[in-house]
């Protein structure tokens, strides 16, 4: 084996932004668990027949070929799916890309300030740090949800990233009060992470027709069930994605993302099977939490009111919840420690997943 000589951190400190040295890398734990409730993930996999008609699809298709430059035939049918015109989306190999290019064409030469809130996705935060991008949080008030007053001074010029649910604590923004700001700012840029928007009671589409201002972001990964996929996409106006366009790498869609988001957005059937996704996570977690609920006040914890397919478990101190984390693990449960990150100290994070699975969870609290 060839022994690779490494750079000197002198010597590579020439290329790099100075914030990258001290970043930590997006990390996730490969642990085995019998119950994987770490990631966010839909329970509920396509069925067969689905998964065949998408194999029998992309064994036509040419391997030796570059798949279409930019995905244009399935951003038509995601437009159409949303009610928006084609012009108005721009597709990706998942939202986590999708927020380090918004990120990357909107904030180097910003005039104003990079505005995040915290506590949320901790990739945010990463991609600024990656590219050099100085930023400013939006605090969360004590009881973790979004706050006007917490809300940095906003010069003309400046970006506001936020998700809504937010990962990974649950809450949202309402639609009445992102209104409100993007009239109050409308040389401000929101950008809304929606992931999580088809759990929640109040997404955010029709704010589109009305403010130019807004920006937003979603994937397939939750609702859909296909995180295995890899597809993300931007709506905005069709100047903002036009702009978002010309930083953006040809072929990122791969022929099995073209054929598995192809045939499910031409199978009505499929419809059904996201529905009863959306119908069954929050079924599953109105129940879970009131369960939860129940062993909070005996074991001290609170469980955050969710609006995703997650919710979030709050000790007053740290190694309760390490402590909880550890029995979860010991009874084959994976759940996310999110303790470490700022103003989550004493958290765990724990996905919804199926009837079985929860009641597992449920039994683990119990022998507590």
């Amino acid at each position: 084996m060839i022994q690779v000589k490494q750079a000197s951190e002198v010597f590579l400190r020439q290329f790099m932004t100075p914030s990258i040295f001290s970043a930590r890398g997006y990390h996730i734990d490969t642990l085995n668990a019998d119950v994987k409730l770490d990631q966010n993930e839909s329970p509920w996999d396509w069925p067969d027949a689905v998964k065949d008609a998408v194999l029998a699809k992309l064994r036509s298709m040419p391997w030796n070929r570059y798949p279409s430059p930019f995905a244009d035939e399935l951003a038509v049918k995601i437009a159409m799916k949303i009610g928006v015109d084609v012009k108005n989306v721009l597709l990706g190999p998942g939202s986590n890309y999708l927020i380090a290019l918004v990120l990357q064409t909107f904030s180097k030469a910003i005039k104003g300030k990079v505005v995040l809130a915290r506590p949320s996705f901790a990739l945010y935060e990463s991609h600024c740090q990656y590219e050099g991008i100085t930023y400013e949080p939006w605090l969360l008030n004590d009881d973790l949800e979004y706050d006007q007053k917490n809300l940095p001074e906003l010069p003309k010029g400046s970006l506001v990233l936020f998700a809504s649910p937010n990962n990974p604590v649950g809450n949202i923004l309402s639609r009445a009060t992102l209104k409100a700001l993007l009239v109050k700012y409308p040389d401000v840029l929101f950008v809304g992470d929606e992931a999580y928007c088809e759990f929640a009671d109040e997404p955010y589409t029709d704010l589109l027709a009305e403010h130019a201002n807004l920006l937003l972001i979603r994937t397939f990964s939750k609702t859909m069930g296909a995180a295995g996929v890899r597809l993300g996409y931007v709506v905005a106006g069709a100047n903002v994605i036009e702009l978002l366009k010309k930083p953006r790498v040809p072929f990122l869609i791969n022929q099995f993302t073209l054929a598995a988001a192809s045939e499910v957005l031409d199978n009505p059937a499929m419809s059904k099977v996201f529905d009863d996704i959306v119908q069954n996570a929050i079924s599953e977690r109105n129940r879970l939490s009131a369960a939860l609920e129940r062993e909070g006040s005996r074991l001290n914890f609170r469980v955050k009111t969710s609006q995703a397919n997650f919710m979030l478990l709050r000790w007053p101190h740290t190694e309760d919840s390490d402590r909880a984390y550890r029995h979860l693990m010991g009874a084959g449960i994976l759940v996310r420690n999110v303790s470490g990150a700022p103003g989550l100290a004493g958290c765990l994070r724990l996905s919804v997943g199926t009837q079985a699975e929860n009641n597992k969870v449920i039994a683990a609290f119990l022998s507590m």
